[in-house]
């Protein structure tokens, strides 16, 4: 059910050599001892070039060429949660292998995020930036909401879905953290919506205190699949059209529906809806949806 690209020893090996050389040089050995290695996961990465930008990536190697024994434990941490964390997400979301193991890139990033997914190779994987992630009690349930998106993939292909979607980025976003509460239950609500990073309980509290708010403002915007709508929702990016909502309050709204939605249907049976259903579902379940406890 797993496949692991680790793509951190290159990565290290990297930032070994630039330990020793100029700046300016750093961009280019990033490029081409590390990034060139892995054309296809690079190629999806750095659609814009945002991986390889040489200020980014001389202001990262500057913050990481240090931490070579650190990220090299990092690795090795999130590689041992791998297999539980596959198989409770695969068990959850009813689905027994179909379609090829789940695909796990692990990999040092830029400090922009700790894990996502993404099409490689015509469906979704696994990313894991090693750079970002915390402690493993932690790091356990980024890894099974992040394969709960890839399974989702391989029940219903949601890597053709709108990727800016507000409607189903709601139901894929909401899937995923119920799946994280459902398999290590008993955790305060912030933590699967935070991944258990501390400091987000006033976050939700002013969540639920704007909740008719946000709520108005999510159903006006339930069609939309721009990115600046969807950034309103979903992103810790500025967007024009969020305001002074909270950030990412897109999440807490998913998963209070996807809960609704919960009474009534399994996990397996979600996780195999279409696109235009889940469309349906979804705008059902918001009508007077309240704030999660």
């Amino acid at each position: 059910m797993l496949r692991v690209r680790d793509l951190v020893p290159d990565a290290l090996a990297c930032l070994r050599q630039c330990r020793s050389a100029p700046a300016d040089r750093w961009p280019e050995r990033w490029r081409s001892g590390y990034l060139a290695r892995h054309p296809d996961v690079f190629r999806v990465l750095d659609r814009d070039g945002d991986w390889s930008d040489p200020a980014d990536v001389a202001a990262v190697v500057d913050g990481l060429r240090d931490r070579v024994a650190d990220l090299a434990a990092r690795a090795e941490a999130v590689r041992d949660l791998l297999p539980a964390g596959v198989a409770d997400a695969a068990g959850a979301l009813g689905w027994s292998g179909e379609g090829g193991p789940v695909e796990c890139v692990v990999l040092v990033g830029l400090g922009r995020a700790n894990g996502w997914a993404d099409d490689l190779g015509g469906r979704f994987a696994l990313f894991l930036a090693v750079e970002r992630l915390g402690p493993p009690d932690d790091d356990g349930l980024l890894v099974r909401h992040e394969v709960a998106h890839v399974v989702h993939d391989r029940r219903a292909g949601i890597r053709d879905w709108p990727p800016h979607g507000v409607a189903n980025q709601l139901f894929a976003e909401g899937l995923a953290t119920q799946v994280t509460a459902e398999i290590d239950p008993g955790r305060p609500l912030e933590a699967y919506l935070w991944f258990g990073r501390p400091g987000h309980r006033p976050w939700l509290d002013e969540c639920r205190r704007r909740w008719p708010e946000i709520l108005d403002r999510v159903r006006a915007d339930l069609d939309a699949t721009d990115p600046d709508h969807h950034a309103a929702y979903f992103l810790m990016r500025d967007s024009p059209l969020r305001g002074d909502l909270p950030r990412r309050c897109g999440y807490l709204v998913g998963l209070a529906a996807v809960r609704r939605l919960r009474d009534r249907h399994g996990l397996p049976e979600l996780a195999g809806w279409p696109l235009s259903r889940v469309r349906a579902e979804m705008a059902t379940a918001l009508a007077g949806l309240p704030a999660p406890d």
